[in-house]
């Protein structure tokens, strides 16, 4: 199930770019997302561990992916 039209939209539009374009010229720009999204997160994480409730989070997060890891 799409979240929107222009969710769907975008959809179509790159896999009909990826399907268009060559692999070396389309990868750089993913990468480059991929690696923003990295980025992004891992700031977020250094931020939540400045903060006592942050910690906290931070530590019922790894307790559910041992669980995970688990299954």
């Amino acid at each position: 199930m799409m979240r929107d039209k222009t969710h769907a939209e975008f959809i179509e539009r790159w896999a009909s770019y990826v399907k268009s374009v060559p692999r070396k010229e389309w990868k750089s720009k993913l990468d480059s997302f991929t690696n923003a999204q990295f980025e992004k997160s891992l700031a977020f994480y250094e931020r939540l561990k400045k903060t006592e409730k942050g910690r906290v989070v931070l530590k019922r997060l790894k307790e559910e992916r041992v669980k995970a890891k688990e299954y």
